[in-house]
């Protein structure tokens, strides 16, 4: 089953009391790009969590949050930087001094400047808050290739209908060909015998040349090379696997094909026939970007 590279997937679980959210959000991409949203508590963790992420995600770039639910009792706890307010303080009297200030200095003031109360700094304990977080960035990645099956599926039902489309196209063509080729070996005779008139002609000769024109346009092979890549594209259509490259270099050569048929054939009707195939091809193709 083919899957969406476009999704969403949410994990929870708790950590020393505190709940702990993971989001993840995937969109296309070429390649593998996993991008971390973390506190600071978590940030021994990054590496492994990249390489947990990359062992379920083949393509797409995700955006990994994982964050302490702000919503919960517990708030955090913060420190006062006593050192930091005590020089802020003495900075501020030295300068009240200096311009001869009558104003006081408030307590508002101190704690207008920067990290003079934060939060308390945590020791992480890494090999136990990977254990916890784990689950919630399983749990997010189970959400997440849920919908992207989900999205998948839709591609594949809608890739099917245009394939159906196509072998439609082909068989027309097939059915097509043969009067097409015929019209043009008469065309060919008529124009060479209006050409040549009064000129005696070999008409074994002539034949055998009307024949190897007639073989330059021979589309048979084509044909033959369009179907089986529709025969594969079912197939990997149902691929457990991660597909999506070789779907999109299994189009670029069914356009090859289509575009050979299109050039050697000549004829009005068959024109419009591979105008309608290449119209559907490119439908599939915008919806092979999206697949994994």
């Amino acid at each position: 089953m083919i899957k969406s590279m476009t999704g969403y997937g949410r994990g929870e679980t708790e950590l020393d009391g505190r709940k702990v959210i993971t989001e993840i959000r995937s969109t296309n991409h070429r390649f593998c790009d996993i991008s971390l949203k973390l506190p600071r508590r978590f940030s021994p963790l990054e590496a492994e969590i990249k390489k947990y992420v990359s062992t379920r995600a083949a393509r797409g770039k995700l955006d990994v949050s994982i964050q302490f639910d702000s919503n919960g009792d517990d708030t955090g706890n913060f420190t006062v930087n006593l050192p930091l307010a005590r020089t802020v303080h003495a900075m501020l009297e030295n300068l009240k001094q200096e311009f001869k200030l009558a104003e006081e200095i408030s307590l508002a003031t101190i704690l207008s400047f920067k990290d003079v109360i934060a939060p308390e700094k945590e020791t992480p304990e890494t090999e136990h808050d990977w254990e916890t977080l784990r689950k919630a960035v399983e749990q997010a990645l189970d959400a997440l290739q849920k919908m992207q099956e989900t999205e998948g599926s839709e591609i594949a039902n809608d890739m099917r209908a245009r394939m159906d489309t196509i072998r439609q196209g082909i068989r027309d063509i097939e059915a097509l060909f043969p009067p097409a080729l015929a019209a043009r070996q008469q065309s060919l005779r008529e124009r060479i015998s209006k050409w040549c008139e009064g000129v005696e002609l070999d008409e074994a000769r002539m034949a055998q040349e009307i024949a190897y024109i007639a073989d330059k346009s021979d589309i048979t092979e084509e044909l033959i090379r369009a179907q089986s890549h529709l025969k594969q594209l079912e197939q990997w259509l149902d691929s457990p696997e991660a597909v999506g490259r070789k779907l999109d270099f299994l189009i670029q050569e069914l356009n090859r094909e289509v575009n050979t048929i299109g050039s050697k054939a000549s004829d009005s009707h068959i024109s419009q026939a591979v105008v309608l195939i290449k119209n559907e091809l490119e439908k599939i193709r915008e919806q092979v970007q999206n697949i994994l």
